[in-house]
């Protein structure tokens, strides 16, 4: 008889017997460690990783599903908080009150002026642009036509659809879109329903009355080149002079190659509500948790009665099962608000100077150092500040933005005033904050390379490489010494 093998588990040993017909009996001894999560741990797991809102839905989700679930609301809790942040906005001035009190009574309120937040819910492009024809006198056919293309327009005001295509989706001559067209270019803002870059430049151009051969020429053949601001290439090309060709030059980067920016998008996210609020007052700060964006979760009494007296053994396995899962996920919401206060904790007291003195005042903070801390494991710090958001007095902030690693050293005798920077560590925004600063300062007919970037550093006391600082300049969207010399 031939066996091929038998296979015996205990515990982390693997032991193996292999005999084949025409061989010895083969013994291995395998040694093999490994760690299985179980459902509830990815549970907790994924409950921490949610945001407010996340788990809002998370739990009106799951009371669909659980019928011993009920949620409840945490007045008592919410209360408290809106008493505490009142007093904190009372400690600035009334027009901070007025605004908190617009924020929690108004549905139109806009954070955009008074948090970090970059969001605008204003009047759309297309609306904007429907109201400067709405009174004209159109047929029901160029009606839906113009409704159709204010339809095709993309966050930069292109028109995404070919004048054939929309005459073929209205079955009509291509030439009757052509005077639709013009019409919609001709209204504000200028450029606006081009069909690529060159065209919403001449167009701009057009309405100032300035579009001569020399700028076509410019847009239609050099245009990289006016982007990479290489302008003896262009006048070499052009035969001109260098002064006229930057002034030409200058012409077209004045013109908005965007005209649709400036309109609020239909998909944009209206505002951020964070996760956690840091309260500055006058001798002390204060962490709140936004519990009041999700409810409690409570177990049924009537579920619970009828648990203890069960008709069928059916039932109270069902009721059983049921009820575990509401009280499990009932504590990992718990430990989920006191893992994020830990961690907000721990934050405020490595970050106190950049939330008593403001942005420039922040600190080289690693996820290790906080878990180190809390005595927890580095991924749950991930999780726990993933997603999330952290409310202060100078914005509202990604709690990500806290961890900054150390990019190179401070010269502490250097006497420059770089005060984010602590025990000589740098971080990004240190460098990149003094990297603005010194090319500001920089004389533009003859900028600074990225070496003499890196030099200029040092004499303020930061230690980074040349790489480095062409790093951090194209991540603050900086050109090159080429880019930024002017030549007029």
């Amino acid at each position: 008889m031939r066996k091929n093998y038998l296979c015996y588990n205990c515990m982390d040993k693997k032991t193996l017997f292999h005999t084949k017909e025409g061989t010895n009996m083969d013994l291995k001894l395998q040694m093999k460690q490994t760690q299985a999560l179980s459902q509830r741990m990815i549970q907790s797991a994924n409950i921490l990783q949610m945001t407010s809102q996340e788990l809002n839905e998370y739990i009106t989700e799951l009371a669909l599903e659980n019928p011993v679930i009920d949620i409840a609301e945490s007045d008592a809790d919410h209360h408290r908080e809106s008493i505490e942040q009142q007093q904190w906005l009372n400690s600035f001035n009334e027009e901070n009150y007025y605004l908190y009190q617009r924020q929690n009574n108004d549905d139109d309120y806009d954070f955009k002026n008074n948090w970090n937040i970059n969001t605008d819910d204003g009047e759309t492009l297309q609306d904007y642009l429907w109201s400067q024809i709405v009174s004209e006198d159109l047929s029901e056919g160029e009606t839906g036509i113009i409704k159709f293309m204010l339809e095709c327009l993309d966050d930069r005001g292109y028109l995404t659809e070919s004048p054939e295509d929309i005459a073929g989706y209205f079955k009509v001559d291509a030439a009757s879109i052509e005077p639709i067209l013009a019409q919609l270019q001709s209204l504000d803002p200028a450029g606006v329903c081009a069909r690529s870059l060159e065209e919403c430049l001449k167009l701009q151009l057009e309405r100032r009355q300035m579009l001569t051969p020399v700028l076509e020429s410019i847009i239609d053949d050099c245009l990289e080149m006016v982007a990479k601001n290489q302008i003896p290439a262009i006048a070499r090309k052009l035969r001109l002079s260098q002064a006229e060709c930057a002034g030409y030059c200058q012409v077209i980067k004045s013109l908005n190659p965007k005209p649709g920016v400036y309109f609020s998008s239909r998909d944009q996210l209206r505002y951020i509500i964070p996760d956690v609020t840091v309260i500055k007052f006058k001798d002390h700060f204060d962490i709140l948790l936004n519990e009041s964006m999700y409810p409690n979760i409570e177990v049924n009494s009537y579920y619970k009665q009828m648990n203890q007296n069960p008709e069928s053994q059916e039932l109270k396995e069902y009721l059983d099962n049921k009820i575990r899962q509401a009280e499990w996920v009932k504590q990992c919401v718990a430990q989920r608000g006191r893992t994020l206060m830990d961690v907000s904790k721990s934050i405020l007291e490595h970050q106190e100077k950049f939330f008593a003195l403001g942005p420039a005042h922040l600190n080289p903070l690693k996820l290790a150092d906080i878990a180190r801390e809390l005595n927890i494991h580095e991924s749950t710090v991930s999780r726990a500040v993933n997603k999330k958001y952290l409310q202060c007095s100078w914005g509202v902030y990604p709690m990500n933005f806290f961890f900054s690693r150390s990019v190179g050293t401070k010269d502490p005798d250097s006497g420059d005033g770089n005060r984010g920077a602590a025990q000589g560590a740098v971080t990004a925004a240190d460098v990149k904050r003094a990297l603005r600063e010194i090319i500001d300062e920089e004389d533009k007919k003859k900028p600074l390379s990225d070496r003499l970037l890196g030099e200029k550093l040092a004499e303020r006391g930061i230690t980074i490489s040349r790489r480095t600082v062409a790093k951090y300049r194209e991540e603050e969207g900086i050109p090159d010494a080429g880019g930024r010399k002017e030549y007029m």
